[in-house]
């Protein structure tokens, strides 16, 4: 397994390849760290050097996930408080969501040989897509919502895009476009000579922690009201109560599609109202009929949450799943 020193090398080589520019990256002199806090400087090892004539400081991560952006931000925030240089989270695994998050919280950082963000030196450099111009680098709505049906209620090996797309009701180019995509990422293979069918060789403990990273929350918009929906599909904080040993909220919270938002005949508001409306990339009615939501859907949408007794809940959440 490579170790923190490799990808440092490897950031160096990534800064020469890219910038064009001999940047030379040494362990961080410990009196420059003097007066931060261990719950700051527990987090990151610390490297420092020259890069484009400014001096900063690289602050390394193994699992850019393993903290929320808003944490993160706060966090660096308070190192370049600390130490007056410019910081740069270096990071070998983050997910595209989280990127997307920290890229619109001005976070410099830079994943090794894939993307440099660097917002306080003025560079953006993106990762070259190899993928096919109709694919995108963040996962189709679609795909995700196909994985978890894989992962929870029953096997899409063997089948091929025509069956997924009458039995979702689903148009083939959109099953076509998701299969494509989860192909791409190696989480399953495509096998067949005129039709071809799905084949997935990773148990599904296996492919739900290689395509964790790659999932996003399912959760596209939030409204409020204060209404109560009636046959709406229980999401939230309560959901995640009605499979944990947590307590519920008095606020409702519920996971609907953007159809069902138009239907609905009760005032909702963007920032104000009792309850809590939210408004899903796929239909969160694909994956379970119980009334609530499922419970890896639900885990994308609360894995940001700040909330102690919420990780914790989470946690135990997967950790009682019957892959």
């Amino acid at each position: 397994m490579c170790n923190i020193k490799y990808y440092i090398k490897e950031t160096e080589a990534y800064f020469a390849k890219t910038l064009g520019e001999d940047v030379a990256l040494e362990p961080a002199d410990k009196g420059l760290l003097e007066g931060l806090p261990i719950s700051v400087s527990s987090n990151f090892s610390f490297y420092e050097g020259c890069l484009l004539r400014q001096s900063v400081l690289l602050a390394y991560i193994k699992d850019g996930d393993s903290v929320p952006p808003a944490q993160m931000k706060k966090l660096l925030d308070i190192i370049q408080r600390q130490t007056k240089l410019v910081v740069i989270l270096i990071t070998p695994c983050i997910s595209s969501y989280n990127k997307v998050r920290l890229v619109a919280q001005k976070v410099n950082f830079v994943i090794p040989d894939k993307q440099m963000f660097l917002p306080s030196l003025l560079l953006d450099i993106k990762p070259d897509r190899k993928i096919g111009s109709d694919l995108k680098e963040t996962i189709p709505h679609f795909a995700q919502c196909l994985l978890l049906y894989h992962l929870q209620i029953s096997s899409i090996v063997g089948t091929s895009s025509y069956e997924l797309s009458d039995k979702f009701g689903v148009s083939y180019a959109t099953v076509n476009k998701s299969l494509r995509w989860l192909a791409s990422k190696n989480l399953i293979k495509l096998e067949g000579v005129k039709t071809k069918t799905v084949q997935i060789e990773l148990s599904n403990r296996e492919l739900w922690y290689k395509a964790l990273p790659m999932f996003v929350s399912p959760i596209e918009q939030l409204h409020y009201t204060d209404a109560l929906l009636e046959g709406m599909m229980i999401s939230g904080v309560n959901a995640l109560a009605s499979y944990t040993m947590l307590n519920e909220e008095s606020r409702q919270c519920w996971a609907i599609t953007k159809k069902e938002l138009k239907n609905l005949n009760v005032v909702t508001d963007e920032q104000f109202g009792e309850n809590e409306i939210q408004v899903w990339k796929y239909n969160p009615k694909m994956l379970s009929t119980e009334g609530v939501v499922d419970k890896l859907s639900l885990y994308l949408s609360l894995k940001d949450n700040e909330d102690e007794r919420i990780q914790i809940e989470l946690e135990r959440l997967i950790n009682a799943m019957s892959w």
